[in-house]
């Protein structure tokens, strides 16, 4: 494993804290109409003058999960949240799903939401380097599992250069915690600038395709014969929430060292047996 204890704990209490939501949400009838209402009056927040607001939320969040270093800080769950308000708030005006899907300034929404994080999330990559740098100096004085993973995961996508990019561009276009991946990149001397430009592609492709994760949903729900309500949007949240802390549990918990040591075991083994032959 590679990832502390204390980490593995915080985990447990997000997935524990997200369980038992839900479990109040089904059995307790006060506390499910209480949680309908304050969707819909946050949907209603989004309008106006206030979705400037939404708009710092969602940098705000983005560069502050971005910005993170060990620590699992769920900035999808948020941007799916305020792009699914803005759902709502369409949804309440009467409007069908089918005309949602053609309304040009819900579109115009939805894609600030989405630029804004992004940005928030080119932003905050920097500061990851930043720490990066900073955790190279820690660990180069005191032994650190979690650093040394994060090494370990920054020496595995500079084993082939050429395709470091690449590597960087996919990272930020899916779900993977790609602060870990510059984090890790920075403690082997990797230059910042060399990741802008693929970072930035593919932190664009995944805010809008967080953003837009709300429709998707929608879409299958309504293919399989069901209508999307206030419940359904609620658990469909919290389903999310679970998922983007199972991937960031995953790639955290991955340890990253010991597959690079067997990589290099299994090069130097088939090294060895084409030398013999």
């Amino acid at each position: 494993m590679g990832i502390s204890r204390n980490l593995t704990i915080v985990f447990m209490f997000f997935y524990l804290a997200v369980i038992i939501y839900l479990m109040l949400f089904f059995l307790v009838p006060d506390f499910q109409i209480a949680i309908i209402k304050g969707r819909r009056n946050f949907a209603n927040l989004t309008e106006g003058r206030n979705y400037f607001w939404v708009l710092v939320i969602a940098f705000a969040v983005c560069l502050i999960g971005s910005a993170s270093i060990g620590f699992p800080v769920p900035f999808p769950f948020v941007l799916f949240s305020l792009s699914n308000s803005v759902y709502i708030r369409y949804r309440n005006m009467g409007l069908a799903f089918n005309e949602i899907l053609v309304s040009t300034p819900f579109w115009l929404e939805i894609s600030g939401i989405a630029i804004a994080g992004g940005l928030g999330s080119i932003l905050g990559e920097y500061t990851s380097y930043l720490i990066g740098t900073g955790a190279r100096k820690i660990a180069e004085k005191r032994k650190s599992y979690t650093l040394e993973n994060m090494r370990g995961f920054g020496r595995l996508v500079l084993e082939n250069p050429k395709r470091t990019s690449w590597y960087i561009f996919v990272a930020a276009a899916t779900p993977i915690p790609d602060d870990f991946l510059i984090a890790g990149l920075s403690m082997t001397n990797y230059p910042y600038w060399k990741c802008i430009l693929p970072g930035w592609l593919g932190k664009n492709i995944t805010t809008f395709f967080y953003c837009i994760l709300p429709i998707l949903i929608s879409i299958g729900i309504i293919a399989f014969g069901a209508e999307t309500d206030d419940v359904s949007s609620v658990v469909t949240e919290a389903i999310m929430l679970l998922v983007t802390l199972s991937m960031m549990f995953l790639i955290f918990a991955f340890d990253w060292n010991k597959y690079i040591e067997n990589k290099k075991k299994e090069k130097a083994a088939k090294l060895s047996e084409n030398r013999n032959e």
